[in-house]
């Protein structure tokens, strides 16, 4: 039986969750931050794990721990991470790995695989706080001009010999700075807020903009405001330097809109909160 296909029909798009083939893993998408929930639930193992480790599997086939997820407390068996840091427009494939009370670390869950999606212009660039993902903004970028990398070299001058002997290590991470524009007073508040929060930055950007994520620390800033008093555009001129990803270790779970911050904004007491009967992985996962 022939199967016609119609060329005006749109190709369905990724999936926005999915769950691993032995049911344990649950990658969902956030596309608001461009972030992926994940959650595992190890609750049919006897004894419950205490804890679980969530792993991104690189393109290249290396397991690259989930911040947050390294480890997560597992009540229940059911554990959550949420994952920030993940390529965008391209697919990354997650597991998970429950270690027991005693500390062993059992078989590690199949994998279940999702797509964030890339930014599209004019705020094409994610600029995402590791520390606070709702910190985190899409900006419009206006310049990016170069990216420098320092040598680190000493030089020794021999004498009677012509030429001098150059000692080579590696060179460093680049650093560059960037010109962004916010357009309202809202926007100029969250940038100021995001480069002065202290935390290491995670930038991404569509991959047809040849710029590879980079984690990035902020340094010296300028605000430029127009001429007319009232406008409230602002340009931005950012030095920004290179580093290596921070450490997952130990890092606390962050989930852009479930902080407690957000849930008394909603439920201004403990009382109003309990009373909503929800469960930790309620809260955590969607309740």
């Amino acid at each position: 039986m022939s199967i016609v296909i119609d060329p005006d029909d749109t190709p369905p798009g990724p999936p926005v969750e999915v769950v691993s083939p032995d049911g344990i893993l649950t990658a969902r998408r956030d596309d608001t931050w461009a972030g992926v929930l994940l959650i595992a639930d190890f609750s049919a193992l006897s004894p419950d794990p205490a804890k679980v480790r969530f792993v991104r599997v690189s393109a290249a086939g290396v397991e690259e721990p989930v911040r947050g997820g390294d480890t997560a407390w597992a009540p229940g068996g059911i554990a959550v991470a949420y994952d920030h840091e993940a390529p965008l427009g391209q697919s990354s494939a997650w597991y998970a790995y429950p270690i027991g009370w005693d500390g062993v670390v059992g078989e590690r869950s199949d994998g279940a695989a999702v797509t964030p999606p890339e930014p599209v212009p004019v705020r094409d660039v994610w600029l995402k706080s590791l520390a606070d993902p709702a910190l985190s903004l899409l900006v419009k970028v206006m310049a990016w001009p170069e990216l420098q990398y320092g040598e680190r070299q000493q030089r020794f001058d021999i004498l009677g010999a012509a030429s001098p002997v150059m000692r080579v290590d590696s060179w460093s991470l680049a650093t560059s700075t960037v010109t962004i524009e916010t357009d309202t007073l809202e926007e100029r508040v969250a940038v100021h807020a995001l480069i002065t929060s202290g935390a290491t930055l995670l930038a991404q950007t569509r991959m047809l903009n040849g710029r590879p994520d980079a984690y990035w620390v902020p340094g010296q800033f300028g605000e430029v405001m127009p001429g007319i008093s009232t406008d409230p555009h602002r340009t931005w001129t950012i030095a920004v330097t290179a580093v290596d990803r921070p450490t997952t270790v130990g890092a606390p779970l962050r989930i852009p809109g479930r902080s407690y911050d957000d849930s008394a904004a909603m439920w201004p007491t403990y009382a109003d909160r309990t009373a909503t009967g929800q469960t930790y992985a309620d809260v955590t996962t969607g309740g």
